[in-house]
């Protein structure tokens, strides 16, 4: 995909939620890869409508290469259902922009759940049954 940039990037402030939310043993994505946090956070917050501009995107949370080639799908089908048209699968960059943005408000959700009251894994369990019976 032309343009595609080489790194995953995340802004500087939303790296601690991530390392956080995928260490944490009390967290539903413990020993998870950022990866694939990434692209949970990345459709969830599409799912929620909670495209976020990126601030700053200076830490590179991981290379696009390690994305599996069913994740590299999932954010694709993000752009192009975002833009409305498959024309979009020609611009690599904006793929990536919008799948990070749609990550960026994503991460912000899913930390706030986690770090409120609550169990975040019964709410999202329901969430996701709620989605699948639609």
């Amino acid at each position: 995909m032309e343009g595609a940039p080489r790194d995953i990037r995340i802004p500087e402030a939303k790296q601690p939620m991530f390392k956080e939310l995928t260490t944490n043993s009390d967290s539903p994505f413990a020993d998870q890869d950022m990866k694939d946090l990434f692209v949970f956070a990345a459709a969830y917050g599409y799912d929620q409508g909670l495209r976020t501009e990126l601030e700053d995107s200076r830490h590179a949370m991981f290379n696009r290469d390690a994305l599996t080639g069913d994740q590299v799908w999932i954010l694709k089908s993000i752009a192009v259902k975002e833009i409305e048209s498959p024309e979009v699968l020609r611009d690599g960059a904006e793929v990536y922009e919008i799948a990070r943005e749609y990550a960026n408000g994503g991460i912000d959700q899913l930390y706030t759940r986690y770090t409120g009251p609550g169990d975040m894994f019964s709410s999202l369990s329901t969430d996701v049954i709620s989605k699948a019976d639609t």
